[in-house]
């Protein structure tokens, strides 16, 4: 009932407040930015020249939904005039930069659309927590009475989680080199006078811009915003922005960040590793298809490492990344993550069969010369894999997946208390 009538009263003032909020962040005098190009060679430190306008109507439309509803979610009107100024602030910093080289959110305004989604997240999150009809012995993170501030706090280690990444990126226009801890992107490209050069550091290390977050804040915070969540919470954002990609992730509030932060990530996976011909999974794809063109890797044959059975094919493994390790490393020098990590890849993606857990290896049954025989394989469609001229020669040969057994429920005693963890406080 409080969030109805919270809700229902901020509705009339909220497309105003929207509109505002549209000319801060889409400002026509401040939008000369960075290309990206559709497949950015961070990893070869490639220059990237040039100057982009504004965003593409699809991508403009989706920034402009993400902001309205992150708005929404803020408690009432002072949080949302003062969210809105941070992500004008936000927008104003990072411009149109993408979120990594060649990995999630690599397109242009990437930075930006990640940082946001992953703010409405935690905002969706702090809801859950906040009017969910919590069982008294759930683990969940207690929320104190006066929510206001907390939530706002949610706000912002969502908002500025990856502001660290700009540290990562060596963008230069001539002589002059951008140092994001002493001015904005926008403050940048008013002060120069030739196109903007992108290179990614080669040095960069996975996961340790989370430790720089913190240092670039003050461009998003104004003293308002700190004398609201209090020097206390200011700390737990300091905390939560450098435990999230941390070993420990130390505190509550920097797992959940944690959490939302990946889940944008797999969101986002099917588009980019899909549709870019260097990520992983596509080298892997295209291996595989030219193994089995040239015959190196037989199908439906006794003892083959690749079935097909109508509209599925699948491919056995590990003997089959094995292959394909080896003739990508011997043609292209490519090379593959491990086993394990590629199957995440490949389950993020959607181009294999997966269970909730994003377990992909399954079992399948196969013709052998003693009878059925049990492998492990990934099942892919048909078309992602097999060149559809070899089909009408393809032996009568099929595979069946073998059903998973279901897991035993091991019986409690009522007198016996579940093991669970402790609700741990945000604040």
């Amino acid at each position: 009932m409080r969030r109805h009538v919270m809700v229902k009263a901020a509705v009339a003032l909220l497309r105003k407040i929207w509109r505002h909020i549209y000319r801060q962040i889409f400002r026509k005098n401040r939008t000369l930015t960075l290309p990206v190009p559709a497949h950015p060679r961070g990893q070869e430190s490639g220059a990237v020249p040039g100057t982009f306008v504004s965003p593409p109507e699809p991508q403009r439309a989706l920034l402009e939904e993400l902001t309205e509803n992150v708005v929404s979610r803020l408690p009432d009107m002072d949080c949302r005039e003062r969210g809105a100024r941070g992500m004008a602030k936000l927008r104003d910093l990072v411009g149109d930069l993408p979120a990594s080289a060649d990995h999630h959110h690599s397109e242009p305004y990437g930075l930006l659309r990640h940082s946001l989604e992953v703010a409405l997240k935690m905002l969706e999150e702090f809801e859950k927590m906040l009017f969910a009809d919590v069982p008294p012995n759930a683990a969940v993170i207690k929320i104190p009475a006066d929510s206001r501030q907390l939530q706002y706090l949610c706000f912002l280690a969502g908002l500025g989680h990856d502001l660290g990444k700009l540290f990562d990126m060596d963008l230069r226009a001539g002589d002059r080199r951008w140092s994001p801890l002493h001015e904005t992107y926008a403050e940048f490209l008013r002060h120069i006078e030739v196109e903007p050069v992108l290179m990614w550091n080669e040095d960069r290390v996975r996961g340790s811009h989370a430790q720089f977050s913190p240092w670039l804040m003050h461009h998003l915070l104004s003293p308002a915003d700190i004398r609201f969540i209090g020097l206390e919470r200011l700390r737990q954002l300091t905390a939560a922005l450098t435990g999230t990609h941390g070993g420990d992730q130390s505190t509550p509030l920097a797992r959940v960040v944690s959490k939302l932060d990946q889940e944008s990530v797999e969101q986002a996976a099917p588009e980019w590793m899909t549709k870019r011909p260097d990520s992983k999974v596509n080298q892997f794809i295209h291996a595989l298809r030219d193994l089995i063109s040239e015959g190196q890797l037989s199908v439906n044959t006794p003892g083959a490492p690749v079935y097909v059975t109508g509209d599925k094919a699948a491919v056995v493994v590990p003997r089959s990344i094995s292959v394909s390790r080896d003739f990508l490393r011997r043609e292209n020098n490519l090379r593959l993550p491990s086993n394990h990590h590629l199957y995440d890849l490949l389950a993020q993606a959607e181009v294999v069969e997966a269970d909730g857990n994003r377990q992909c290896v399954k079992r399948i049954r196969v013709p052998g010369k003693r009878g059925p025989v049990e492998l492990s394989a990934l099942i892919f469609n048909q078309d992602t894999i097999i060149p559809q001229g070899i089909l009408p020669t393809l032996p009568k040969v099929t595979f069946e997946p073998v059903p998973e057994e279901p897991k035993p429920v091991i019986a409690v005693s009522p007198d016996v208390p579940k093991s669970t963890a402790a609700g741990e406080p945000l604040g």
